[in-house]
């Protein structure tokens, strides 16, 4: 029996100074992240849901319990650690329009093993693929959604389809979009769809 899980990247966020706000508290969705993850909701209101697990950060909670409205019974949210986004702290809180011209973002990108970034590409995607195989272990034969972040989404998508890590650097998932993930019984990765937001 198959595992799937939905994988949904929060809405639209509002950000009038557009600087890379990472981890930063504060950072809610705009009227548009909202109508996305309503669009979500929408999409994954007739799947057999079981549990909708969330990264800690605003916007992500903020997408669950959006989606959370939409479906056809009462479904559990709850915040995993392990959904939250990268962590950015030597580029966190720079403006967009200076975030390439920081050497420790190019490195996130470059290098997959830098040990100069707090979290680069390799301990990411371990992060995410060793999670998303417990939760397919754990919710075996079910459907579950979980709420996260670009990077994350992106780097999990790699490393199940043995890719190389440093295309991250040209892949994104837009807001408010689902990558779908469907295992088989060995959690081994068999499908994936994905949908924009």
């Amino acid at each position: 029996m198959s595992t799937i899980i939905h994988l949904v990247r929060h809405g639209e966020v509002e950000n009038p100074n557009k600087i890379a706000y990472g981890r930063m508290p504060g950072f809610h969705l705009n009227n548009n992240g909202k109508r996305e993850a309503k669009k979500a909701g929408e999409f994954l209101k007739d799947k057999d849901i079981t549990i909708i697990y969330t990264s800690p950060l605003e916007r992500t909670f903020e997408t669950a319990n959006i989606i959370s409205d939409s479906l056809k019974k009462p479904t559990r949210i709850v915040h995993k650690y392990e959904l939250i986004e990268i962590e950015a702290s030597k580029w966190q809180s720079l403006p967009l329009s200076e975030l390439y011209q920081n050497k420790y973002f190019e490195l996130f990108f470059t290098d997959p093993d830098n040990d100069q970034v707090p979290e680069n590409l390799n301990s990411l995607g371990k992060r995410m693929e060793k999670f998303a195989l417990e939760l397919c272990t754990q919710h075996r034969g079910q459907e579950i959604i979980c709420v996260s972040h670009d990077y994350p989404i992106v780097l999990l998508k790699l490393k199940l389809e043995k890719r190389s890590l440093e295309e991250t650097q040209n892949l994104r998932v837009d807001t408010g979009s689902i990558s779908t993930l469907v295992f088989d019984d060995n959690c081994k990765l068999i499908e994936k769809k994905y949908r924009t937001g």
